[in-house]
């Protein structure tokens, strides 16, 4: 009886551990799998990034339809820092405080526009009131404005001049 009841024991110890090898072997193939699939997606997808932006950069309308294409949909979805036309002209016109400007468009609305003029907004995460960004777009003038609100300081910056900007554009 003491046999029958050792070579049991025996029997399913031997069973968990061959079970728990082949468990580790599938989990293991089964990452491999996916690195393997991930690593070339993503090389895939920078080498798509990297002609999009190189036939894109020259055209001098980019700048225009990166922001006018786009109404209704947010600047991070269409990648529009990553705009080489557009981030240019946005460093003419802000200097020394792009950098800030960008990493702290965290929390976006999407682009809306009102008459040819178009809005994009974006705030410091977890600090909205503390740091917060309209860029405006005139696309009839072609001009660039871009307003920056430190605690309440605003501090404007015009490419081309002033876009005058209606009320119902600035509450949107």
């Amino acid at each position: 009886m003491k046999k029958v009841i050792a070579g049991a024991l025996a029997l399913s110890l031997c069973t968990a551990v061959v079970s728990c090898k082949k468990e580790s072997q599938t989990q293991s193939s089964v990452s491999t799998d996916t690195l393997a699939t991930v690593l070339p997606k993503d090389s895939a997808d920078a080498s798509k990034t990297d002609s999009v932006s190189a036939t894109a950069a020259p055209a001098t309308t980019t700048t225009v339809e990166v922001i006018t294409k786009n109404d209704g949909k947010y600047p991070h979805d269409v990648k529009l820092f990553e705009d080489k036309n557009f981030t240019d002209r946005l460093k003419k016109v802000v200097g020394k405080d792009y950098d800030e400007m960008v990493k702290s468009f965290n929390v976006e609305s999407p682009i809306v526009s009102e008459n040819a003029i178009y809005k994009l907004h974006g705030c410091k995460q977890h600090d909205c009131p503390g740091y917060a960004t309209s860029i405006y777009y005139d696309a009839k003038n072609d001009n660039l404005n871009v307003s920056i609100d430190r605690n309440g300081k605003v501090t404007d910056f015009a490419e081309k001049g002033k876009i005058t900007i209606s009320e119902s554009l600035k509450a949107k």
